[in-house]
């Protein structure tokens, strides 16, 4: 994920979950000994798409608990018997988050104050991240056999603050399970307060199931495109994510035979954070 300042879009730094640092790595393999490591995408370097690093995540609450509150910059805690997973990627800021996970949904507890860039990209995975794999994920799989891949997302915002509220899909040449994607980061965005907009420049448009879309394109350490929403809104049912992946195959960004590796629905916050929320979200592959 990424957003940049209107000023320089070429500073994004993807909001999708990346991490570079070696010392993260470092005392991820410590936690190896004793703790279940979840490599979880929080692009550091950071993490999220953001320069574009899924960043390894800890999860902190065993599979089939109820979820709650994660404050470790890239923790994260399996939802809904594990289907899915609610990561913090707190990857731009030093400033603490906290993400509270329930059902299918969480709520974040920040007061950011980024001016040049996302502070994190807390969100839900539905995938293979970092070496984590959600229960029951049919991913990786070849795009070419994607079948009728949909999702639906329900998000509440704030009336202030700068944000964007935005899927984030990976694709992999490979049927990558753990470390970065090196494909390209696909990116849906629902919608931006006005000052943050996606990495790159506007290229195109395009209509997808019936919407109108800005398309994007551009690139940090990984070639991302983006379809920016024209009609904003906090809620998307049956969202044909095919029909997406398709698009940016015929545009010559993905590439036949790669594979994708997670579907991703979260927030970057720039300025503020509380407020940000998804009351629910769900993944599904041709019905189930």
């Amino acid at each position: 994920m990424f957003a940049t300042n209107v000023d320089d879009g070429t500073r994004r730094r993807a909001g999708r979950h990346r991490r570079r640092s070696t010392t993260r790595g470092d005392a991820l393999r410590a936690l190896a000994g004793g703790l279940a490591l979840v490599a979880l995408a929080a692009l550091t370097g950071t993490g999220p798409a953001a320069a574009p690093v899924p960043a390894a995540v800890a999860s902190t609450t065993p599979v089939g608990e109820r979820a709650g509150k994660v404050c470790e910059k890239f923790g994260s805690t399996p939802v809904e018997g594990g289907r899915y997973e609610v990561q913090n990627s707190l990857w731009g800021s030093d400033k603490p988050q906290c993400v509270v996970a329930f059902d299918t949904g969480f709520s974040v507890e920040a007061k950011h104050s980024n001016d040049s860039g996302p502070a994190s990209y807390p969100s839900i995975v539905f995938g293979c991240n970092y070496g984590n794999c959600t229960k029951g994920t049919p991913f990786p799989r070849p795009i070419a056999d994607l079948g009728d891949l949909r999702s639906s997302w329900a998000t509440t915002t704030p009336s202030s603050g700068d944000y964007n509220v935005a899927y984030d899909i990976w694709l992999d040449p490979t049927a990558r399970k753990d470390g970065r994607p090196t494909g390209l980061e696909l990116m849906i965005w629902l919608k931006h307060t006005d000052r943050v907009q996606p990495i790159g420049k506007k290229t195109g448009e395009t209509t997808l199931g019936g919407v109108p879309y800005e398309v994007w394109l551009g690139k940090a350490d990984l070639p991302t495109i983006s379809y920016v929403r024209k009609e904003q809104t906090n809620e998307v049912k049956d969202l044909d994510i095919t029909a997406f992946v398709t698009d940016a195959k015929n545009r010559g960004q993905a590439k036949e035979g790669w594979y994708l590796t997670s579907i991703q629905a979260g927030f970057e916050p720039w300025i503020g954070g509380d407020g940000l929320k998804t009351t629910s979200y769900s993944v599904t592959r041709d019905g189930q």
